[in-house]
């Protein structure tokens, strides 16, 4: 809405990336830089938890994919290798340079892979948060959470137009999967995360994403190994993987399969470690971000022993 638009600014700064405008928010300083990519329904703001605690060592940058939080939107479809490239050119005109720690959560793994594929020398780790993995459409169990989700999209799309879900927002009715993500963050945060989540254009871009996903899916798997570049993999393994899981889906057979697709991204690097969020749904940087902040933490101090010992 035009009057969340004007009371919610920006914190960061709007960076032309040529066709649009990304929206880019870098705080701390040092190196490497880390640069936070968020899941696929979120966007700068679901690292509120994380970003200001990991600034205490280092800069570390968030920033909002086309057509979410802040960010305007952008040409489709939104393929993998798109969302890679734009966020090149958003570094590079921001002046914000490598190296890099990448931390991709869910969707937002594939496009760290496929960046780190593209420019390997500019990345020196990653950290996984619970992040996709190229062969999850091909699991019975995750297609039928993708589809469940999926043909809600059209009706949460009408319903925000004419300003259903708004009017329940103003009497603190939310999806289960909404209010969990406000439970532990402060009032300030809570305002903009519902500023997001309100505006038309969200479930739309929800809908680009999740049209183009068979796409990073296909890239993903002829993007070669990351060799011996430091990886973590956070997996949430808490009661509720997804505080409202569709009826069709089976949670114990989703569980299983989730489980064995995080132990496999372990396998990407043969200086990997998997860490388990136990008190986690999908969305740890909500539920256990202090997981998450000493991952990143840890990978800094080891890029600054590297450093120091090749002077």
């Amino acid at each position: 809405m035009v009057l969340d638009r004007a009371h919610y600014q920006p914190p960061g700064r709007m960076v032309d990336v040529g066709s649009h405008r990304l929206h880019l928010y870098c705080i701390g300083k040092g190196s490497p830089t880390v640069v936070l990519e968020a899941a696929a329904p979120g966007w700068s703001i679901y690292w509120s938890l994380v970003q200001p605690e990991v600034a205490e060592v280092t800069r570390v940058c968030a920033y909002d994919r086309v057509g979410l939080g802040w960010s305007e939107r952008g040409p489709l479809p939104r393929t993998g290798q798109r969302m890679a490239d734009e966020l090149h050119r958003l570094l590079e005109r921001a002046g914000i340079a490598g190296p890099y720690i990448l931390v991709g959560h869910s969707f937002g793994g594939f496009v760290a892979r496929l960046y780190r594929q593209d420019h390997p020398n500019d990345v020196v780790s990653i950290v996984l948060v619970d992040a996709g993995h190229e062969s999850q459409l091909r699991q019975a169990e995750f297609r039928a959470f993708v589809n469940a989700g999926k043909s809600l999209l059209p009706l949460f799309r009408a319903m925000t137009i004419v300003g259903m879900p708004r009017l329940s927002a103003s009497f603190d009715h939310l999806p289960p999967l909404l209010a969990e993500h406000e439970h532990n963050v402060s009032e300030g945060v809570r305002s903009m995360l519902r500023a997001g989540w309100l505006r038309t254009s969200y479930p739309t871009t929800l809908t680009d994403e999740s049209d183009a996903l068979v796409d990073p899916l296909e890239q993903i798997r002829r993007v070669s190994s990351l060799g011996d570049l430091p990886l973590v993999v956070l997996t949430a393994t808490g009661p509720v993987w997804w505080p409202d899981m569709p009826g069709a889906v089976n949670p114990v057979k989703f569980r299983k399969m989730w489980l064995d697709l995080q132990q496999d991204l372990t396998k990407l690097s043969s200086n990997s470690r998997q860490v388990f969020a136990d008190q986690s749904s999908h969305f740890i940087p909500f539920d256990q971000p202090e997981l998450v902040i000493t991952a990143i933490r840890r990978l800094v101090e080891t890029a600054h022993q590297k450093s120091t010992e090749n002077r």
